[in-house]
Parts: structure tokens; sequence; C-alpha cells
């Protein structure tokens, strides 16, 4: 029994350190992307055509970061479920020993 639980514990130190790994990475990279604290004055100075653009550029940089987060999400979601897998697989393999 005590086996077991040392395996478990040595399944679960990586996958531990890759969720940390992976938390500090994306703090500096979870913020949406600010505007300066000027950006009403710069877009009054646009011309209309020229404020089209700016306002059609923002709504693709927030729908690129909308996808970029869902696909992140969705692949952090298949990465823990087959870890999940391949634990259970150790489990199981050492379960009668």
């Amino acid at each position: 029994m005590k086996s077991i639980r040392k395996i478990i514990l040595c399944a679960m130190l990586p996958l531990s350190l890759a969720t940390g790994l992976a938390h500090a990475q994306g703090i500096g990279h979870a913020g949406m992307y600010l505007m300066p604290q000027d950006y009403q004055m710069m877009m009054d100075k646009l011309t209309p055509e020229q404020r089209t653009q700016a306002i059609t550029i923002q709504q693709k940089m927030m729908q690129m970061e909308m996808d970029h987060k869902e696909a992140m999400a969705q692949m952090e979601m298949k990465h823990e479920h087959e870890m999940m897998q391949m634990q259970n697989q150790l489990l199981e393999l050492f379960k009668g020993h």
C-alpha cells in the first residue's frame, strides 16, 4: 500500500510542477491589451476613416485574444485528461504489487 502511495506521489509531482510553470508563464500573458490613457484624445484627432480602421483593428485584437484563450483552455483540458488517464494506467499497473 505504501508503494502505491509513493507511485501516486511520484506521478503527481511532474503534473504539479508543470501546472505551476504554466501558471507562472501565464501571469505575464494573461492581461488584456491596454489602451493608452489618452486614447480618446488620440481617437478624436483621427479622420473618420482612420477611426474606423482603428476600431476594426481593436476588434480583431480582442477576437484574437478570445480565440487564443479558448484554444489554451481546450489544450489544457486535453492535457489534464490525458495525464489523468496515464496516472490511472500507472495505478492499475502497480495495483497488484
